[in-house]
């Protein structure tokens, strides 16, 4: 790890020098002074570099500022290349969103701004800076891209370069499939700017890429394409229960139970709705009503830990880290309010995986996973799971579920997880602690670092929370 940390300052020198770095930094780079390539995101320029005594500082003449659209007075780390004899600035992260409002500085991305808050904010004292921009915002041609950046507690837009590296957050399934997308996709990899979160994720091509592994059978529930009345007989006849599931559905919507009865089928709606059917021809003709055309899948119904037949699932949230490797970031235990899903969005609530094992049952047998099994499962499907998919994924929400015998089943896999600050309730007369960064973010801005090319060594991060302490 060479880079250190800097604000650039504008400053018109009285010589040809277009670049003044600290005298202490140069003599450890063994950087002369010299003409070399300086760079921040996809520009670049050559420009005459010199020392100076300042330790924190970089100062840089307004035109090499403006030709890099270099941000000033903001914390960057800035590494040098010897290789290649180039200075570069950033790290520099892009996150693509579906919309903002430029209009509202304080509230541009509406409910998700604390995160997006907290990204930037984190970033800034990290050293590096966010951008948040449009599909709309890029100039390809020009290099360019006009987006959001936050400084002094509001968000206003500037002009930078492409950046260093993209995170998807988008949020409209039909935007990211179009044509447009795609193309710009490909324009990132030509331009070889890693763009992570690649695709919203389909279930049943999750299930059909893990299908093909030996190591995840374990874990899936019997699934397929509700395309017939064929396939619906053929799942009822394997399994007593199935859940019908939108194959491109979240937070737990359009979800219906089917069970097979002595004098028919029922089906359970998230609402309460239930319906019953003599025949399997009128069962069909109900859901293919409800379904209206959209891709459905039938999955086996699990007999799943709960209480008082509110069902219990683990969501894992996996991610890649600062060595660009999958880690576990979290778990928590989400509870439902109906039999039927246990989506927090859908009126469920959260405890901690350890309360959830301890409560929930019936358990048919002595066999029970720990928090430690589920995290491993979780851990284990993700890296098998971006083995098998096309696209850059850095982050995952795995939904796991375990049944009356201790088996750890699959329920779903996202990889657009939710990004609100829902937590596990405290104990009553328990005071909420200061809020600290949420893991999820730092681990986040920990890969996009990575792969901009500002790796993050655990001394940083040590250092960094000795201070902390201190304060």
């Amino acid at each position: 790890m060479s880079y250190v940390p800097t604000v650039v300052q504008a400053y018109e020198p009285k010589s040809e020098v277009d670049l003044y770095l600290p005298q202490a930094r140069m003599r450890k780079w063994n950087l002369p002074a010299s003409t070399i390539t300086v760079q921040f995101g996809s520009k670049t320029v050559r420009a005459r570099v010199s020392s100076m005594e300042r330790s924190n500082q970089t100062l840089a003449r307004p035109s090499l500022v403006q030709s890099l659209h270099l941000p000033t007075g903001v914390p960057l780390l800035v590494d040098y290349q010897a290789s290649e004899q180039s200075l570069v600035f950033g790290p520099y992260l892009g996150i693509l969103v579906s919309a903002y409002n430029s209009q509202y500085p304080l509230s541009p991305f509406g409910p998700l701004t604390p995160f997006f808050n907290e990204v930037a904010d984190i970033s800034r004292k990290r050293g590096g800076i966010i951008c948040a921009f449009r599909l709309q915002d890029v100039n390809w041609d020009a290099g360019i891209v006009r987006g959001l950046v936050r400084r002094g507690g509001a968000w206003r837009q500037r002009v930078l370069p492409l950046p260093q590296c993209i995170y998807n957050r988008l949020v409209s399934r039909q935007r990211e499939r179009s044509d447009a997308m795609t193309a710009w996709v490909q324009r990132c990899k030509d331009a070889n700017i890693p763009f992570f979160n690649e695709r919203f994720l389909n279930k049943w091509h999750v299930h059909s890429a893990l299908e093909k592994q030996e190591a995840a059978a374990p874990h899936l529930p019997g699934m397929l394409r509700y395309q017939s009345q064929d396939d619906l007989q053929t799942m009822l006849a394997q399994y007593r229960s199935v859940y019908a599931k939108p194959a491109n559905g979240s937070m737990g919507r359009g979800i219906m139970r089917v069970r097979r009865m002595q004098t028919g089928y029922q089906v359970a709606s998230p609402g309460g709705l239930n319906k019953h059917f003599a025949s399997l021809p009128g069962l069909h003709r109900y859901l293919n009503k409800r379904i209206k055309g959209k891709p459905y899948l039938l999955q086996q119904g699990l007999p799943l830990i709960g209480i008082q037949n509110r069902p219990t699932d683990f969501r894992v949230l996996v991610q890649k880290d600062r060595k660009g490797e999958w880690s576990v970031t979290s778990l928590v235990a989400r509870l439902g309010q109906n039999r039927i899903v246990s989506n927090v969005s859908r009126g469920g609530s959260m405890l901690t995986p350890l309360q959830a094992l301890r409560l929930c049952g019936p358990w048919a047998g002595a066999v029970r996973p720990t928090p430690q099994t589920l995290k491993n499962v979780a851990l284990k499907l993700s890296v098998l799971l971006e083995e098998a998919l096309p696209g850059n994924y850095a982050e995952f929400g795995v939904d796991l579920g375990v049944d009356v015998r201790g088996q750890v089943w699959l329920l779903e896999v996202n990889s657009k997880p939710s990004k609100t600050t829902n937590t596990i309730p405290l104990p009553e007369g328990v005071e909420e602690p200061p809020r600290r960064a949420r893991p999820s973010v730092v681990r986040m801005l920990d890969f996009a670092s990575y792969v901009s090319g500002f790796p993050r060594s655990a001394a940083i991060r040590k250092t960094t929370s000795k201070k902390k302490r201190r304060r």
